[in-house]
């Protein structure tokens, strides 16, 4: 009877394994170019289904269809759940026109069977969203499902129950731009709004995490006055004083800890992961493609920075380069420590110049990210002639 003992213990002590999570991705890209289409190719075999942008609604209530690529997405093999965003309030638009506008364009998804719709809207108009999701539903086919995102400031709200009863599931959107603009993404928030949504609702859900980055720019009293993420800003938009853009990423080391916690605690009614969004070769506020695929697949490695002196335009001049070695994208490290008897002159790319005893030390003026396989001027520094070295502080 020892050994039955033994093994009940030893059972008893067992954790069960983490869950296994499904993970869609957004294609949120309203520019279908070659490397999105190549996107889809070779990130099929990560995601369930495609979540594509399929029109968006303006403030004066017009829906406007976004031209994809339909013959990428029937070659990716991947099921297609079609999203469209309203950015008007409801209030103000022809609920009627809308509805049969969005019925028309879910007829050019003739293969999908959930739409989703993306109504960033506030709290005290959730009532107003409700009625008209009532209303969609009817009009749509039978069997059609409605997905909707949802945002953490509506977990508050007594109306969120209404408005989720609604719909099929809900996608919950956990990356923003935080209040004043300092981060997109926290796991604390996260952890906490997962578990909210996860009480009040006794539907399928996803939540919706971030491998991208925005600049935001700021007006003269710290507001947010435009975002560049995928689309470049134009240039009567760009700040030009200082301070007033602010380069937002999130790490992903910290999106993949968010992703072991969500395994290992299996909140009720979890569905899965919905990426925000699909990146690309070459797409510059977002991660790399295989850094994401290393997080989705659980094979993230370690972050391999170097630095070095190069020669600068002219004689004793040096330029102090941090490179990223390694195959995953990672944060600028603190400190870039250049030892005597060189002497530092000037940081650059967010990085100011301070000196500890004989050594120049080039400190990170703000977080940002450095993409696998990139390098980034730090500063310049004068050297004697073959002298010299640069230390990382982490």
């Amino acid at each position: 009877m020892a050994w039955l003992a033994a093994v009940l213990l030893a059972a008893c002590g067992e954790k069960p394994a983490p869950t296994p999570l499904a993970h869609d991705a957004y294609v949120w890209q309203r520019r279908w170019q070659p490397a999105l289409s190549a996107a889809l190719r070779d990130s099929a075999d990560l995601v369930g289904s495609w979540r594509i942008l399929a029109g968006e609604v303006d403030r004066q209530g017009r829906l406007e269809p976004i031209a994809v690529d339909r013959a990428a997405i029937v070659a990716s093999g991947r099921p297609v759940i079609p999203v469209v965003r309203i950015a008007a309030p409801l209030a103000t638009l022809d609920g009627a026109t809308l509805i049969a506008d969005l019925v028309t364009l879910r007829g050019d998804w003739p293969t999908s069977t959930t739409l989703e719709i993306d109504h960033d809207c506030g709290s005290r108009q959730l009532a107003d969203y409700t009625r008209f999701l009532v209303a969609l539903r009817r009009a749509l086919p039978p069997g059609q499902r409605l997905s909707l995102t949802v945002l953490p400031d509506w977990l508050g709200a007594p109306e969120l129950d209404d408005l989720l009863a609604t719909v099929d599931e809900a996608v919950l959107q956990l990356h923003s731009l935080d209040k004043p603009a300092r981060r997109l993404f926290d796991a604390a928030s996260a952890r906490a709004w997962t578990a909210s949504l996860a009480r009040r609702t006794d539907k399928p859900f996803r939540v919706a995490l971030p491998n991208y980055g925005s600049r935001v720019v700021l007006d003269g009293q710290g507001r947010i006055a435009a975002v560049e993420s995928e689309v470049p800003l134009a240039a009567g938009q760009v700040g030009e004083g200082p301070g007033e853009g602010r380069e937002l990423f999130v790490a992903p080391a910290t999106v993949a800890a968010f992703l072991r916690w969500l395994e290992k605690a299996s909140p009720r009614h979890l569905a899965g992961v919905v990426w925000f969004r699909l990146p690309l070769a070459g797409d510059q506020r977002a991660w790399t493609p295989a850094t994401w695929r290393a997080v989705v697949t659980h094979r993230e490695t370690a972050v391999r920075l170097t630095g070095e002196l190069k020669p600068g335009d002219r004689p004793g001049q040096q330029v102090v380069v941090l490179h990223n070695a390694g195959a995953m994208d990672g944060t600028l490290p603190v400190a870039l420590i250049v030892k005597a008897p060189c002497r530092g002159m000037a940081g650059r790319n967010g990085y100011v110049l301070e000196r500890e005893g004989d050594d120049s030390v080039f400190l990170r003026s703000q977080p940002a990210l450095l993409r696998a396989g990139g390098e980034v001027i730090v500063g310049l520094a004068e050297c004697p002639s073959g002298s010299g070295g640069v230390r990382i502080d982490e």
